[in-house]
């Protein structure tokens, strides 16, 4: 059987198939990004799913995750991973390599990913290139999950969050800044903390507030990581996350003032991922 992953910072897709990629099962474990997990937690996370019932049975392993954009990242990935699927030939890609590949019709375009982190490129059905960098969590990843989290949080703790939405962020999100300092500055899996204050951002997205953040930051993601490649508005605009999902109104909005037209919005491209990977 053939295992094909797709994984962001928060959760990875599993699918695993059969020689002719027709899927079997699904399973999903957390995100396996190598900036902020070492190989033993990995393992540690493969042995506790779901997986761990069938890994004899894998004779290939397809793993498209964030952050694995060189080999010493990689190779966190793909030590723990040859261990685990002992009889498999294992190969780790980056993910932009499977939102490329996801989204690809046929024609170039330009594929952006908005989810607990930022980035984006553009493919010309054979190769694949970037322009402005991923700098992380903590110096970018604009628009995405992590950083719209982090905005919030700094508006309350800063007490200019409106009193009706601070009276709706008080019901349901961290009040103490100890605990969000703590689970920031102490915590291998920062980014996914943050990103978890979105859902907040996006079921408050037409309040005034919450709804000029949310252009600010597209707008921001736009200038920085789309405008960058030249002709940026010859081609269709692709993305996938969960963040891109929740925001397809809004990303529409900013992507028209940038005279830019959306093709694809898809939450999870694993499916879109297989389909690509068997025609090939």
């Amino acid at each position: 059987m053939i295992l094909i992953a797709d994984s962001g910072s928060t959760k990875c897709s599993w699918a695993i198939c059969d020689e002719k990629g027709n899927i079997v099962d699904r399973c999903s474990t957390i995100g396996f990004n190598p900036y902020f997990i070492k190989s033993k937690k990995v393992l540690v996370h493969l042995d506790e799913s779901d997986l761990s019932e069938i890994k004899e049975k894998i004779t290939d392993v397809f793993f498209y995750g964030a952050g694995c954009s060189s080999k010493k990242m990689n190779n966190i990935i793909e030590e723990p991973f040859k261990e685990f699927f002992s009889k498999a030939s294992v190969n780790i890609h980056h993910d932009l390599d499977a939102a490329c590949y996801s989204m690809y019709d046929g024609k170039p375009a330009i594929t952006g990913i908005l989810g607990t982190g930022s980035n984006s490129c553009y493919f010309d059905g054979s190769k694949i290139f970037e322009s402005a960098p991923s700098l992380g969590f903590m110096l970018g990843d604009e628009a995405s999950g992590n950083n719209f989290g982090k905005k919030l949080v700094n508006l309350y703790f800063n007490n200019i969050l409106d009193a009706d939405l601070k009276e709706k962020y008080e019901e349901s999100c961290e009040k103490d800044i100890a605990v969000v300092n703590a689970n920031v500055y102490n915590n291998s899996r920062a980014n996914v903390y943050l990103a978890k204050f979105f859902p907040f951002v996006s079921d408050n997205k037409n309040h005034p507030q919450m709804k000029k953040l949310i252009i600010s930051s597209l707008d921001e993601f736009f200038n920085l990581h789309i405008s960058c490649f030249e002709n940026y508005q010859d081609v269709k605009i692709n993305f996938i996350g969960s963040v891109a999902f929740f925001l397809k109104q809004e990303l529409t909005e900013v992507a028209n003032k940038h005279n830019c037209e959306i093709g694809y919005i898809v939450k999870n491209p694993i499916d879109k991922l297989i389909e690509y990977h068997f025609k090939k």
